[in-house]
Order: C-alpha cells, then sequence, then structure tokens
C-alpha cells in the first residue's frame, strides 16, 4: 500500500510541477563530451568504459572540456591539487524518457560520488538523462561536471545560468568536506539531498530559516558539526534556495531514499531501533516526515 501511494505522490508531483524543460523529442543525440587532455590511448580507453565505439562518434554531438574551464569554475571551491593540470575525466549523457530521473554510473572516479554527481547535477537543472563519468586512470572527475552541464546545454538548448552551476560545483565541494568529516560519503549526499528537499518544500531564502533547516537535519540524522561547518552549509543552501529548482527530481530522490531503506531488508511498517540502529531510525524518520509534510 505504501509503495502504491508512493508512486501515485511522485506522479502527482510530477504533474504538478510546471516551467522545467524536458529533452527535445525531436533531438535524443547522446552527448559525448571528452577531457581535452586525453592521449589517444586514455582516449580508447575512456570510449570502451563509456560504451562507445570509435568507429560511430558522428552518432554523437562531442565537445571537448578543458583544464582552463575546470580552473575558471572550480578555482574558487577546490585546490589545484584537486583540479590538476590536465582534463581528462569524461562524460556521456543519454537522454531518457520524461519522468525518468538522473541516473549515473562512474568508471575510475575518486573524489566525486554517484551522489555527489547526481545532487549536484541536479541543482545545475539536470534531469531525465543516463549519465556515464569516465577517467582513463583513477582521477578526480571535476572535468566531467562541467562536461556534464556544458553537455546539458547542447542538447538542450538551453543556458544554464553561472549561478546554477556556482552552487552546483559548491555543492560537490562542501558535500565532498562532509563526507570527510562524518567519514561517509554516502551519507553526506543524503544529508545535503535532504536539506535540499526541506528548503524547496519550504520555499525559504532566509539565512535564519536556513540554519534552522540544517540543525533539524543534524538531529535528525544524529551529526554534530562546528558552528563554522554549519556556516559554510548557510552559504551554499542559500545560493541553492534562489534557484529555480526541480521539484519533480528532488522529490524522485526522496523516493529514492525511502527505497533505500527498503532494500535494507528493513520492515518499514515497523522499524526496530535495536535492528537498524539509532542512525537508520532518524534517517528512516527524517525522509518519512519530509513525505509527511510535504504530501501530508
Amino acid at each position: 500500500m505504501k509503495k502504491r501511494l508512493l508512486s501515485l505522490i511522485l506522479a502527482m508531483a510530477m504533474l504538478l510541477t510546471s516551467g522545467i524543460t524536458a529533452f527535445a523529442a525531436e533531438d535524443d543525440t547522446p552527448i559525448l563530451a571528452l577531457g581535452a587532455n586525453l592521449s589517444e590511448e586514455q582516449k580508447a580507453t575512456v570510449l570502451n568504459l563509456l560504451g562507445v565505439d570509435p568507429a560511430d562518434l558522428d552518432s554523437y554531438k562531442v565537445i571537448y572540456v578543458t583544464n582552463e574551464q575546470e580552473h575558471q569554475y572550480l578555482d574558487q571551491y577546490l585546490g589545484a591539487g584537486v583540479i590538476g593540470t590536465k582534463a581528462l575525466s569524461s562524460v556521456l549523457i543519454r537522454p531518457a524518457a520524461e519522468g525518468s530521473g538522473l541516473n549515473v554510473t562512474t568508471y575510475n572516479i575518486s573524489y566525486c560520488t554517484i551522489d555527489m554527481y547526481r545532487n549536484a547535477l541536479i541543482t545545475a537543472g539536470l534531469k531525465d538523462a543516463d549519465v556515464f563519468v569516465a577517467g582513463p586512470t583513477n582521477l578526480s572527475g571535476t572535468a566531467a561536471l562541467i562536461g556534464a552541464v556544458k553537455g546539458y546545454e547542447e542538447m538542450t538548448g538551453e543556458n544554464v545560468g553561472e549561478e546554477a552551476l556556482e552552487a552546483a560545483v559548491n555543492e560537490i565541494v562542501v558535500t565532498g568536506d562532509l563526507g570527510d568529516i562524518l567519514g561517509d560519503s554516502e551519507a553526506a549526499s543524503d544529508i545535503i539531498a535532504y536539506i535540499k528537499q526541506q528548503i524547496a518544500e519550504e520555499h525559504v531564502e532566509s539565512d535564519e530559516d536556513i540554519e534552522r533547516i540544517i540543525r533539524n537535519a543534524m538531529k535528525e540524522f544524529n551529526i554534530e558539526l562546528s558552528d563554522e561547518q554549519v556556516q559554510e552549509l548557510i552559504k551554499l543552501m542559500n545560493k541553492i534556495s534562489k534557484l529555480d529548482l526541480d521539484v519533480d527530481a528532488l522529490a524522485k530522490q526522496a523516493g529514492e531514499l525511502y527505497e533505500k531503506l527498503k532494500g535494507m531488508g528493513l520492515d518499514l511498517d515497523n522499524i526496530d531501533t535495536e535492528q537498524v540502529g539509532n542512525f537508520i531510525t532518524r534517517f528512516f524518520d527524517a525522509i518519512m516526515g519530509f513525505f509527511n509534510k510535504l504530501f501530508g
């Protein structure tokens, strides 16, 4: 019953969401954004990981991401050691059916996790696409973030504003830092996604309201952050709150978090604190609280 209700809720959210640009049906050509500094051998490795036959490159819109572009967008947030001196990570974007959401797969990417990419790309405005990120060897993956945004612009003809891109980059960095603090990058991505959902739900913009949501999330997820760390989150969420966030995508994220708990074999009708531990119980309560307040 709950699963059917959740499906109905998400379907209603899709119907009620307006002003969101979908991929043009007449142009479903996949976008391939390659790091400009790939050698021929590295390019062959990346294409193989992405499942792209070099003989079929004419079937793709191919663009290139330079190291200069990486530094242009990332210098404010990432150290030179993370960005590096060469643009190598690459991304393939395949348009998906409307309402299917944003699905990310990575190969040889060390700094940016799948959830970090997905959260940040949703912030930048991407939706309804299968995104594949690959590096020739293990590397940070920052070029692919820029490539995904630029590729989305090519695919839809819609410009991703500087504010949205900056917020997405900022989110990647803050999530990475939070993951280091918690020792769990996946939990960090989930917490950031949850805070974004709360901000979108309540339509808040003031620092005071954003801080309230952050501190409530800290209680829900049973984590402790310093005042300085809270201020960094406030700065990030202040940027995000001013964007036209894709409510549909955020609702889908919440649904995926719910399903993640079910996938762990939990009885969602009878949560047993001793079975799942304090953190998971709080996690479940936070997600269910989001649904209750959003759709109750």
